[in-house]
């Protein structure tokens, strides 16, 4: 399973106030190297054996790096789209922040990326444009890639599966939406573009669910501290019953490890300097494009496993 880091984490208030940026820079672009080398090596070995033989350098034939790197750089330039999107936005307000950790993983070669906040947020204003920057660049990003993807991508008939497959990527309001206006079905077989818009759709998704300090909570808490708490146990509650259902009709859901993490999360959230001031008519009409985002987005079986 796809494990996403919130893409903000807790500012820490004990820490002095310094200028945007780590200082590291070489730490930055070194994970970012490794993690585009660890995501190559997953779409060469995936592609060469669907992930059922240990990999070997035999695997890397041309075609298949080819393709292996368009993956990578796209689906990287969606999640540093994310993640540059927070950062600008802590830069506008002052905030100290990093630039982008990308993390190397097992999962698609990433298990996305994160920064960290080095201050405290000001106000409510600053914590919702810096929670609503991200989703909405990588989306921004995202849809143009995922359009090329199903433009390339080819119809299919819809069968079981052949001996040896092990997952089909289940479809979002957008994806499907995407694949009958412009194929006439929902069953297509895809390159590199689609799955990277894919992998990012699904990376927004999971980052605006409104709980605890995931960008969809970030938002949740700017709007109401009470908003906050009440969304985080409705949305825990309804998706660990999802999960139940989906295990007792034998479909083992792959957010089953999402909600421990979202338990482990809960309604915690550090406190703003000023949380005297509510947000304007603006942002709120901007919190429902959001929502709007995440359902176009969410994806109630990413992985169908066989």
């Amino acid at each position: 399973m796809l494990g996403i880091l919130p893409a903000m984490s807790v500012p820490f208030p004990s820490e002095p106030r310094r200028t945007a940026g780590s200082g590291r820079p070489w730490l930055h672009l070194g994970l970012l190297l490794a993690t585009g080398c660890t995501m190559l090596g997953f779409w060469v070995w995936h592609a060469a054996s669907g992930a059922t033989e240990f990999p070997s350098w035999t695997h890397f034939t041309r075609a298949r790096v080819l393709d292996g790197l368009t993956f990578t750089l796209a689906a990287l330039a969606i999640l540093g789209a994310h993640e540059m999107g927070h950062y600008w936005a802590c830069r506008r307000y002052g905030i100290p922040a990093t630039l982008p950790y990308f993390i190397p993983g097992p999962a698609f070669g990433t298990f996305g990326a994160v920064i960290r906040i080095r201050g405290v947020v000001p106000h409510r204003r600053a914590l919702f444009d810096v929670a609503a920057a991200g989703p909405l660049a990588g989306f921004a990003v995202a849809l143009p890639i995922l359009l090329a993807g199903v433009l390339r991508a080819s119809p299919v008939e819809a069968a079981a599966p052949l001996p040896g497959e092990v997952l089909w990527f289940g479809h979002s309001a957008l994806t499907a939406t995407l694949a009958r206006w412009l194929h006439g079905s929902g069953s297509l077989e895809v390159g590199p573009l689609y799955v990277a818009a894919w992998f990012g759709l699904l990376v927004t998704s999971m980052n605006l669910f409104p709980v605890g300090q995931l960008d969809g909570g970030h938002a949740a808490y700017a709007i109401s501290r009470s908003l906050h708490r009440r969304l985080t146990w409705l949305v825990i509650a309804a998706l660990v019953g999802f999960v139940a259902l989906e295990w007792w009709r034998q479909r083992p859901s792959v957010y089953t490890l999402w909600c421990v993490v979202l338990l482990w999360m809960r309604s915690r959230h550090p406190k703003l300097l000023d949380e005297t001031e509510p947000l304007d008519a603006g942002r709120r009409w901007l919190a429902a494009v959001l929502i709007a985002v995440f359902a176009l987005s969410f994806m109630a079986r990413p992985l169908i496993l066989f």
